[in-house]
């Protein structure tokens, strides 16, 4: 269950989706994803959670990833091919790889939000990604003043 299909770009945009799922305009992770649902994350997808009401700190796909990187205000992967436990050399990358995000903020009023967003390495055949701040369907959102840190 996606919260959301496009592109994070900014913190903005992450702050637009926390803002429209305390709303209820858009659906929060509310459990680990089954199996099944691991296997339908696909470039696009965007998943939001709150640590307490969802009961999980940390995001488990089922997909291997690089070590983090700083980027910008988000913390980034790369997907590897193959399952943990191999020789630990990544084979052949594919050019369709994802790519993993993660942005976390803990509002004023003590909520520890959850951000992991996935887009592909290469899109040179795919329609561009939606971006929250773009998207007319979001325009009303506005977030609340000092829920969100600076």
């Amino acid at each position: 269950m996606e919260t959301y299909n496009g592109h994070v770009r900014t913190p903005q945009d992450a702050i637009i989706l926390f803002e429209a799922c305390r709303l209820g305009v858009l659906p929060r992770v509310q459990r680990r994803l089954s199996e099944k649902e691991r296997q339908q994350i696909r470039s696009g997808s965007v998943f939001v959670w709150d640590e307490r009401e969802a009961g999980m700190r940390r995001w488990t796909d089922g997909k291997s990833w690089s070590a983090s990187r700083v980027s910008g205000s988000f913390l980034t992967y790369r997907e590897m091919e193959g399952k943990r436990g191999g020789n630990g050399f990544p084979t052949s990358q594919p050019p369709d790889g994802l790519m993993k995000q993660s942005f976390s903020i803990t509002t004023n009023s003590g909520q520890h939000l959850h951000l992991i967003s996935y887009y592909a390495r290469s899109q040179p055949t795919q329609a561009p990604l939606k971006q929250p701040s773009n998207d007319p369907t979001l325009r009303h959102i506005r977030p609340a003043k000092g829920m969100y840190p600076e």
